[in-house]
Parts: C-alpha cells; sequence; structure tokens
C-alpha cells in the first residue's frame, strides 16, 4: 500500500507540464513518455488501484498493452501513440496468467462484425475501458449475429467500463461466456439499444455452458426500452455456473422470461443480491408492466438471493422470484408508481390476504375452464366476486365453481350454480359465505362456516363449470390467505 501512495504522489507531480504523462505510460519507465500530450485523468488512478487490487498482486507483475481506434504510431501496444485500434489485436500481445492488462483509450469505439469478433481467449488478462459517459469505449453491434467471446480458455479474464450497443433488432448476445471458461468478471459496464422499441439484445450476457463456474457479474446497466420487437429474453441468462455472483446491477426494459434468467441446467451455490430489477420501463402503469419474473431459476438451482428490488406485474408477490430451492431474504416487489402501493416481501405470508384476478373469455359448452392452480399448501378463500366487462349477448348460461384435488384428481364443486343469462357490462356475482352452498368434505375443499372464509381449498385447481357456450368476458377477484409458508398461487 505504501509504495502505492508514493506511485501516486509521483505521478501526480508529472500533471503539471503540458506534455503530461499518462499514469501508465509512467509506470512503464521510458515508453515514449512524453510522446502523447494527455492530462492525467482521475480514471487512469482508479486502474492503477484496479490492477494492484485483482490477484492480490502489485502492480508491474504483468504487461500492460493499450487500445486505441485513433492512434497513429507503431501499433505495437506499447503506448497510446503506438497503441493497436482494436482489442482483438490485443489479444495476440497478451500472455496466459501473466497478469497482463489492456487499456482502452476514451472514445475508443469499435464496430462488431461478425460472431464471437473480439474473441478474448487469453487466461487472466483485464481489459478496461477508460473513460465516463459519452467516452466509454463503445462497441456497437450492426447484425443480429455479432458477438464478443470471452473463450473457454480466458479463465479469470475481466471486462471493465465498456459500452455495448445494439443498433439492429434482436442481436443474439453481446457478451458470450464459453462453457468452461471460470472465474470471469463483467463489470461496470453498460449495454444499450440505439433505437428505442426497435433495437434489442436477446440475451445481453449468455454464460453459456457447463462448469462457467466462479464468475461474477456486477455493477453493470441494463438499459432496456419498450422493446417488443424481437423479444429480449433475459439480462444474463446462465447455464451451470457454480458460485455465480450476480449483484449490484440495475436492470430495466420489456424482457420475455426474466431479466435474470436460469434457462436450463442447475447451478449450485449462486448469489443474487442488492439488484434493482424493472420488467418494463420507467413511465410504464402496473396494466403495461411486464408480467415476467425478476428472477427465474431452474427449480434445482441451489443459493442466495437476497435484497432484492423487483417491479413487475405477476398476479402475486411470490411470483417476481421464481427459485425453488434457493434461500431468500430482504426481497421486495411493487407494481405502481409514486407511493400508493408500498413495497412487499417477495413469497406469500401465511395468514397474510392476497388478490388475484382471472380474465376469463369465451367458455366451451359443458366444460370446466381452469381458472387458478394452488401449489405448495391449503389456501382459505375469503372472498370471490366476478365483474362482466364485456356483455354476456343473452347466452343462457349457468356456471358453477369447483375445485379439483391435486392428489387424487377428485373434483367438487363449491358452489350451487350460478344464473348469468344476459347480463350486460358491469354486472357483479358474488359468493357469499352466508350461503356458499352444502356440501359434503372431500379430501380437504369444502365449504366452512358462515363465519368466513368462504372456502378451504387444497393444493389443485379452481375451475369455473359452464353448461352452454358462453362467450362473454368476467374478471374473477379471488382473495385468499396461504395457511403455511412456500403456497404459490398461479393463473391458469
Amino acid at each position: 500500500m505504501k509504495k502505492l501512495i508514493l506511485i501516486m504522489l509521483l505521478l501526480l507531480m508529472f500533471t503539471t507540464s503540458a506534455d503530461a504523462y499518462t499514469a501508465a505510460e509512467y509506470l512503464r519507465s521510458g515508453a515514449n513518455l512524453g510522446s502523447k500530450s494527455k492530462l492525467l485523468d482521475p480514471m487512469y488512478l482508479h486502474m492503477i488501484h484496479a490492477a494492484a487490487t485483482y490477484g492480490g498482486t502489485e502492480l508491474g507483475t504483468g504487461d500492460i498493452f493499450y487500445v486505441d481506434a485513433d492512434a497513429t504510431g507503431e501499433a505495437d501496444g506499447t503506448s497510446w501513440i503506438d497503441a493497436v485500434t482494436t482489442v482483438q489485436a490485443s489479444t495476440a500481445l497478451t500472455a496466459a496468467n501473466n497478469g497482463d492488462m489492456v487499456l482502452i483509450a476514451p472514445g475508443h469505439a469499435e464496430t462488431i462484425s461478425g460472431a464471437k469478433a473480439i474473441d478474448l481467449d487469453i487466461a487472466g488478462v483485464t481489459y478496461i475501458g477508460v473513460g465516463v459517459g459519452a467516452d466509454m469505449a463503445k462497441f456497437t453491434y450492426d447484425t443480429n449475429t455479432d458477438s464478443i467471446a470471452i473463450g473457454a480458455a480466458g479463465d479469470s479474464t475481466v471486462i471493465q467500463n465498456f459500452r455495448f450497443i445494439s443498433s439492429v433488432t434482436a442481436v443474439v448476445n453481446a457478451i458470450i461466456v464459453e462453457a468452461g471458461c471460470t472465474d470471469f468478471v463483467i463489470e461496470d459496464c453498460v449495454f444499450e439499444n440505439e433505437a428505442t422499441t426497435v433495437d434489442e439484445f436477446i440475451d445481453a450476457i449468455l454464460v453459456s455452458g457447463t462448469a462457467s463456474d466462479r464468475g461474477i457479474i456486477r455493477n453493470n446497466r441494463f438499459l432496456g426500452d419498450p422493446g417488443a420487437n424481437g423479444g429480449p429474453k433475459s439480462s444474463i441468462n446462465f447455464v451451470d455456473c457454480d458460485y455465480l455472483q450476480v449483484y449490484g446491477n440495475e436492470f430495466s426494459g420489456d424482457i420475455g422470461d426474466a431479466h435474470i434468467f436460469n434457462e436450463t441446467t442447475a447451478s449450485n451455490f449462486i448469489t443474487i443480491r442488492d439488484n434493482s430489477i424493472l420488467c418494463g420501463y420507467i413511465g410504464d402503469a402496473a396494466t403495461v408492466l411486464d408480467t415476467t419474473p425478476g428472477i427465474s431459476l431452474v427449480a434445482t438451482t441451489t443459493g442466495w438471493i437476497t435484497n432484492n428490488f423487483i417491479v413487475t406485474n405477476v398476479a402475486t408477490p411470490d411470483l417476481a422470484i421464481v427459485a425453488a430451492d434457493c434461500y431468500l431474504s430482504g426481497n421486495t416487489y411493487n407494481e405502481l408508481q409514486g407511493g400508493a402501493f408500498s413495497d412487499i416481501g417477495v413469497g406469500l405470508v401465511p395468514g397474510q390476504t392476497y388478490t388475484i384476478v382471472k380474465v376469463d373469455g369465451a367458455v366451451a359448452s359443458n366444460t370446466d375452464d381452469p381458472l387458478f392452480n394452488i401449489a405448495g399448501g391449503p389456501i382459505e378463500v375469503v372472498g370471490f366476486y366476478g365483474e362482466v366487462t364485456t356483455v354476456l349477448a343473452g347466452e343462457t348460461s349457468q356456471v358453477t365453481m369447483k375445485a379439483t384435488d391435486a392428489v387424487s384428481s377428485t373434483q367438487l364443486s363449491l358452489s350451487t350454480t350460478v344464473d348469468i343469462e344476459d347480463d350486460a357490462d358491469g354486472t357483479t356475482y358474488s359468493f357469499s359465505s352466508a350461503n356458499p352452498s352444502v356440501l359434503t368434505p372431500v379430501l380437504g375443499n369444502q365449504v366452512l362456516t358462515d363465519e368466513s372464509p368462504l372456502w378451504l381449498i387444497m393444493p389443485g385447481t379452481m375451475e369455473l363449470h359452464s353448461d352452454v357456450v358462453q362467450s362473454g368476458v368476467i374478471s374473477w377477484y379471488m382473495m385468499f390467505r396461504p395457511l403455511v409458508p412456500g403456497v404459490i398461487v398461479t393463473l391458469l
């Protein structure tokens, strides 16, 4: 640490001349020190600190190389003037596991041309973009098959402070981490679209295969929009990545599956924490937010999901995170702006009342139409109501609420038939605990007393039975209380 402080003090002494040295140039002790007139940017001191931090080693164990699209010198990568002009060219200069660093100049820009157009396949190299905002190193994708890869031999590769921009519809990936690459770091980067509602990444980061373990994806920004064009699927998609850490990231934009998505093959001991996740975009109301979870993992993936804030419009808070075998703590969910709706914990709390709504359209004659699925334990239904939102146009239909037990497949009527003949918009139906019907208890699906609640429903489905074709639209509202932890109620 004393050595690092001394180096920084010496660097500051050299910033007074008109032909000031960069931090990296000074440390290289003589590589064209006076050949580039750039004032010492505070970012360079930050990079020195970063270089000293990675691996716990002092700066100088590896070589430093430079990338600048505007360089006019010898293109050997030894200084800013003699920088190579592409990141891919710099990979030929680095050595595996040597602690090498590649600095990319402020304002550097490249257009990615083809799959794996940049292939970072040398182990232990740190790539750092120098600059903030518009001065960040910028990589633009102009066909939907362009990509940057961290190769299978690129263990311990670090990508820091890059800006990735999709300029066409449905670019498959910005970064692909290949199967078998371990200990990679992607941090402080920005992923964005060039044109709103037109351009997007399908999976911005894809960790693509077996044994890509111990990776870190932190402090990045995924800046999406209403990009329904090519169907953005996720911001981070990973497969079989044990000990993966995803933290401190910001996600926004329409998304098809989840911003953090474990598509196939379980991972073990993952950590997902302290992320801000918006499934939609700023300006959305609850009615137009996505209905996707913020985090969705393979059921047998294990690990910890803590202190994430998720904005989406799932049916119940438990669906904001889908991760059956992970431990959850401190995660919150919201779907309304302006403080009208307090954050609530992700997961259904036993004894707390929730509401779920199913908008039900045309129903065939003599058909059981599924409305809700109950899994993980029983619920008490404390209120059940219907509202006609599209006129029923003269149908002489009667409906009956039923429940089917998941274990035995036994079906039980929960109510007497309700006449819905020729009902206009705004007509409402209610199932009152004063007279919900008198039924014989079967497997726990039973009518309770008239003191409320209405029904006790064991894991299974709730259905609407119609005796004739019913072509109107009814919104069904169910208020319920889970009785044990782990209950999940979903729309059918």
